[in-house]
C-alpha cells in the first residue's frame, strides 16, 4: 500500500533557487545584553572593545587621554591580565597600575603642550590658506598691506577650535618621520607668511615710533631697526611653539638678524627641530612610564639606543662612502682612516682625558695642593624611579636635561662663593646618570689645604638648600612613619645629596680614583669583568646606553676647569705632526750621502733635536746594514719637532704638547690659574662670511699665536666629496693605500680561482702585464688570454689569498682632468667591524702602538666641520 506525503516546499519549484527564502530570525538583531561597537574607534581602543565590551566606555576614558603608542602598552597588558585572571584583576591592573604611570605620562606631556601639533599647524595653515592677506585677490578686496588689521599678530588656539570643525590632535611624538617631514614643510610656509605680513608693516611702524618720540635718522637706519624688529617677532611666535628660536648674537645687527631669519623661514631647519625634539619628547614619556630603570633599560630607553645605535651606523657608513681631496696637490686621503685618527675615536679621547687628569695631579702634588673628590647629586623629587623597583611618587616630572640644569645652576652658585672668598682651584668633572638617567656629578679638584675647610663648608651648604628637609632624620613622606620620627634627634644626613672625600696617596692616585668614571662613560676599557653598581650589568655593555643618553640629552660629559684650552694643545700637537712631515719629505729626496751627511751634522749641531744615543758615524760608514733605508728611518724616528722662537718657553710648550705631558703645557702656558688673557699662546680663527647655508660668518681654526708670532697649522685644505662609484660597493674588497680601488670581479668567478704565484712575485706579475717583452725574473707571462679579457671586463685575478689584481679604468674629474686607466693591487680585507659604534673592540683594536708612518701627519682639517653650539631645541 503506498502512502502519499506532501512534498516539501522546495520540491514544489522547478529550480531550487526560486522557493522564497526562510523568514528573517531575531539572529541578525542584536540582544538586549549584546553591546554595538562604536564608530571611529583607534586600533587600540578596538583591541580594548573587543576583549571586554561591558567595561570598554570606562577603560577607554582611562587611556583616552595618552598617545596612542603609549596606549599599546597597557592595553596589551589589560587584555593579558583579563584573559588569565578575569575581568575584576584587569579592571584593578588599570585602576591600580596603569593609573599613575599615565598621571606620570600627563604631566610629562604638559611640558610640551607649546610644541606643534597636528591640530595646531592645521589651524595656523587655515588661518593662512583662507584668509591669506597676501595673495593678491585679498589685496583687490580689503586694500593695501600696510593698511591690513593687525589681528592675526595673536592667534587665539582656543577660540579657532570653537569656530572650526577640530582636527584629530596629534603630538610630535606620535609622528612617523615623513609625517614630520610635512609638518616641517607646513610650519615653514606658515613662517614665511608670517614674515611677509611683519615685514610688510615693520618700516611704517619704525616710522611711526620714531616720530612719537621726535627722533630723526637715516632710511638706512630705520631699515636695519625694521629687519631686527621683524626678528624680534618672529622669534617670538616661534618661541610661542615651544622651539627655541636661533639668536646668532646678543646684540643683534642687521646681517645676523636676517641669518636668523633665514632659518625660522626654512623647512630644513624646522625639520631638524621637530624631529630633535620629537626624540626628546618620547625619551622623557618613556622614563615617565617606567622604560627607563634598574628593572628595565638602564639610562636610556630600548628605543633610545636602537635609533643612537642607528644613527651611528649611518654616519659610520656615510664616512666610508667619503674621501678627502686636496685640490692644489690633487692628494686622496680616506675620510674613515681620519676619522679614526682624530678625537672622535674613543680610545683617542679616553686616552687624552687621563693625560690631561694625570697633568693636573702632577700640578697639584708640585704645588703642595690637597686633592678632593666631590659627589654631587640632585633632591629625590627629581628621580623618577627605586633602584629597587616601582615610582617614586613625588617626581616632579623632570628630565635629565632638567636635573643637569640643576645641577650647573648649584655648580654655579658654589664657585661664586668659592669666589668672593678667593679660593683658588682647579680640576675635573665627570657627569654620568643613574639607572633613571638622572645625571649627578663626579668631581676632582685640587685646593690648598687651609681652604680645604671652607670649600667642604661651601660645597655641602649648597647642595642641601633644596629640599633640606628631607635629609633630616625626622622626615618621611609617610605620614604614620614621620608620626613615628617626629622625636627623632640628629644631624642633618647629607650624604644622601652629595660626598666629600680626601685624595689619600697611600690609598690610590687622583688619576686612578677618576679613571673609572671616565672609561665606563667612554668605552669600558680594562673594565670586562665588573659590573656596574647603578644597573648590576656589565660596565663595558652599558657603555653604549650611556652614549646614547648622553647624545639624546645633550649632556657634556666631562669639563676640565683651569689651565689652558685643550684645543692650543691640539694645534701644538699639529704644528709638530706637520714639522715631522716636511722634515719626512725633505729626508726622501737625499741619497746615501745626503743621508750621512744629515746625521753627523745633526748629531754634532749644538741643540740637534735627536733623543737617545747617537750611533757613531764611523760604524755607520763600515757596516752595510746601515744602508739609505735604514738612515731614514733613523732619522725619521729620532727626529724632534721645532719652533724657531726669540721666547724659549713657548718651544718648550710646544715640545711638551709633542711629548703629551699636559703639565708642562700648563705649566708653560701660565699655570693651572691663568687667564686667557695672560696665555702665552692662543688660537688664531679664520673668518669665512657667508659660509653657512643661511649666509652666517663661519670660525675656521687656523693656527696659533705665539708671544705675537703667528704659526698657520691648516697648511693643506681639504674637501669631501664621495668615492667613485666603483668604490662605494661595501661587499667589494677594498683598494690599497695607494690606489683605493675595490673589486668588480663575482664571487664565483672563475678568473678568481688563476693559479696563484708566490706573493714575492707580485711587482714581476705586474711588470709583465705592463710590458710582456721585459722578463726581470727570466719566467714568461703566466697570465693567459682569458685572464687579460677578464681583467679588460672590469674583473679581477687573483695573487694570493688577500691580493688581485685589477684595472681601473679611466675618469674624468669635475675639472676635465682625465686620469687614465692603470693597474693596481686590491687588499682583501675582511667585512668591517661596525661594534667600534657600540665602544666595543676599540681597545683591542689599539691596545697596541703602531709604528709611525708619514700618513698620520697628514690629518685632515676636520675643524672645518661647523661645530655646533648648544643644540637643544626646545624653548
Amino acid at each position: 500500500m503506498h502512502t502519499l506525503t506532501e512534498p516539501t516546499e522546495i520540491e514544489l519549484f522547478d529550480l531550487p533557487y526560486q522557493a522564497p527564502l526562510a523568514p528573517v530570525e531575531g539572529v541578525c538583531y542584536a540582544h538586549q545584553h549584546d553591546i554595538l561597537e562604536p564608530e571611529d574607534l583607534t586600533v587600540q581602543q578596538r583591541r580594548l572593545f573587543e576583549a571586554n565590551p561591558d567595561d570598554f566606555e570606562w577603560a577607554k576614558d582611562k587611556i583616552k587621554r595618552l598617545p596612542e603608542y603609549l596606549t599599546k602598552y597597557f592595553v596589551t597588558r589589560y587584555i593579558s591580565v583579563f584573559e588569565k585572571e578575569g575581568r575584576r584583576e584587569a579592571n584593578i591592573f588599570l585602576r591600580e597600575k596603569a593609573d599613575p604611570a599615565m598621571e606620570r605620562a600627563l604631566t610629562v606631556l604638559r611640558k610640551y603642550k607649546q610644541l606643534p601639533t597636528t591640530q595646531k599647524v592645521a589651524l595656523l595653515s587655515k588661518e593662512y590658506e583662507e584668509e591669506n592677506p597676501f595673495m593678491d585677490v585679498f589685496f583687490t578686496e580689503h586694500g593695501l598691506p600696510e593698511d591690513l588689521p593687525t589681528k592675526q599678530m595673536s592667534f587665539n588656539f582656543e577660540a579657532a577650535e570653537r569656530n572650526r570643525k577640530p582636527v584629530k590632535n596629534r603630538t610630535l611624538a606620535e609622528l612617523e618621520p615623513d609625517e614630520l617631514r610635512d609638518m616641517a614643510f607646513s610650519v615653514s610656509k606658515i613662517m614665511n607668511a608670517r614674515y611677509q605680513f611683519i615685514s610688510s608693516q615693520a618700516v611704517g611702524k619704525v616710522k611711526a615710533e620714531l616720530k612719537r618720540q621726535g627722533v630723526k635718522t637715516s632710511e638706512s637706519k630705520i631699515g636695519t631697526i625694521a629687519v631686527i624688529n621683524g626678528y624680534k617677532e618672529l622669534a617670538e611666535f616661534v618661541e610661542q611653539l615651544g622651539i627655541k628660536a636661533p639668536r646668532q648674537r646678543k646684540n643683534q645687527t642687521e646681517l645676523t638678524a636676517l641669518n636668523d631669519i633665514s632659518k625660522m623661514i626654512s623647512e630644513t631647519w624646522w625639520r631638524g627641530r621637530l624631529v630633535k625634539s620629537r626624540k626628546i619628547m618620547r625619551e622623557h614619556l618613556a622614563i615617565a612610564m617606567g622604560q627607563v630603570s634598574y628593572k628595565a633599560s638602564p639610562y636610556a630607553s630600548w628605543d633610545c639606543i636602537r635609533e643612537h645605535k642607528e644613527q651611528q651606523k649611518q654616519n659610520w657608513d656615510y664616512i666610508k662612502q667619503c674621501q678627502l681631496l686636496n685640490e692644489e696637490t690633487g692628494e686622496e686621503a680616506d675620510l674613515a682612516d681620519m676619522v679614526l685618527k682624530s678625537i672622535s675615536n674613543p680610545a683617542i679621547r679616553r686616552h687624552e682625558l687621563m693625560v690631561r687628569c694625570r697633568g693636573c695631579e702632577d700640578i697639584g702634588n708640585e704645588l703642595d695642593l690637597q686633592g678632593l673628590f666631590l659627589t654631587l647629586t640632585t633632591p629625590s623629587k627629581y628621580h623618577n624611579s627605586y633602584k629597587k623597583g616601582g615610582f617614586i611618587p613625588h617626581w616632579n616630572g623632570a628630565s635629565p636635561r632638567d636635573a643637569q640644569a640643576y645641577l650647573n645652576n648649584v655648580w654655579k652658585r658654589i664657585r661664586a662663593k668659592l669666589g668672593r672668598k678667593e679660593v683658588r682651584w682647579f680640576g675635573v668633572r665627570v657627569a654620568e646618570p643613574h639607572h633613571d638617567a638622572t645625571p649627578h656629578w663626579h668631581l676632582l679638584i685640587w685646593v690648598k689645604p687651609e681652604d680645604v675647610t671652607i670649600v667642604r663648608r661651601v660645597f655641602i651648604h649648597y647642595a642641601t638648600i633644596e629640599d633640606k628637609e628631607e635629609l633630616h632624620p625626622h622626615f618621611d613622606r609617610n605620614e604614620i612613619r614621620a608620626e613615628k620620627k617626629r622625636n627623632f634627634q640628629g644631624p642633618m644626613n647629607y650624604k644622601a645629596r652629595c660626598d666629600f672625600g680626601y685624595i689619600d696617596p697611600a690609598k690610590g692616585t687622583a688619576t686612578g680614583y677618576i679613571a673609572k668614571y671616565i672609561s665606563k662613560n667612554i668605552d669600558g676599557f680594562a673594565m670586562d669583568n665588573e659590573m656596574s653598581d647603578e644597573t648590576g650589568k656589565p660596565v663595558k655593555d652599558m657603555a653604549k646606553n650611556v652614549g646614547a643618553w648622553k647624545s639624546r640629552w645633550n649632556i657634556r660629559q666631562f669639563q676640565f676647569f683651569g689651565g689652558a684650552p685643550v684645543t692650543t694643545y691640539r694645534e701644538l700637537r699639529r704644528f709638530a705632526n706637520n714639522d715631522k712631515a716636511s722634515f719626512n719629505e725633505y729626508l726622501t729626496q737625499l741619497n746615501y750621502e745626503e743621508l750621512l751627511a744629515v746625521y753627523e751634522e745633526m748629531e754634532v749641531k749644538a741643540g740637534r733635536k735627536f733623543v737617545g744615543p747617537p750611533v757613531p758615524v764611523e760604524l755607520i760608514r763600515s757596516c752595510k746594514k746601515y744602508n739609505s733605508k735604514y738612515l731614514f728611518i733613523l732619522l725619521t724616528q729620532v727626529y724632534q719637532a721645532d719652533l724657531e722662537h726669540e721666547n724659549a718657553t713657548v718651544t718648550d710648550v710646544m715640545k711638551a704638547a709633542d711629548r703629551g705631558q699636559w703639565r708642562d703645557y700648563i705649566i708653560g702656558q701660565g699655570g693651572p690659574f691663568v687667564k686667557r688673557k695672560d696665555l702665552l699662546i692662543t688660537n688664531v680663527y679664520e673668518e669665512l662670511p657667508f659660509a653657512s647655508p643661511h649666509g652666517e660668518t663661519v670660525r675656521k681654526l687656523n693656527g696659533f699665536d705665539a708671544s705675537g708670532v703667528f704659526i698657520k697649522t691648516r697648511i693643506k685644505v681639504w674637501t669631501i666629496q664621495k668615492k667613485p662609484t666603483h668604490t662605494i660597493d661595501m661587499n667589494a674588497p677594498d683598494g690599497s693605500a695607494a690606489s683605493a680601488i675595490g673589486g668588480f670581479a663575482a664571487s664565483r668567478s672563475s678568473v678568481n680561482n688563476c693559479t696563484e704565484p708566490p706573493p714575492a712575485q707580485i711587482s714581476d706579475q705586474l711588470i709583465r702585464l705592463f710590458e710582456p717583452d721585459k722578463k726581470p725574473s727570466g719566467l714568461p707571462p703566466d697570465i693567459d688570454d682569458f685572464s687579460l679579457a677578464a681583467l679588460i671586463k672590469g674583473s679581477s685575478v687573483r695573487i694570493d689569498d688577500e691580493t688581485s689584481i685589477q684595472i681601473r679604468p679611466a675618469e674624468v674629474d669635475k675639472h676635465g682632468n682625465v686620469r687614465p686607466a692603470q693597474l693596481v693591487e686590491v687588499k682583501r680585507r675582511p667585512e668591517d667591524d661596525l661594534k667600534w659604534m657600540d665602544f666595543d673592540g676599540w681597545d683591542q683594536i689599539f691596545a697596541q702602538p703602531e709604528p709611525t708612518n708619514n700618513d698620520e701627519y697628514q690629518q685632515p682639517d676636520l675643524s672645518f666641520f661647523p661645530e655646533r653650539d648648544d643644540d637643544w631645541p626646545l624653548a
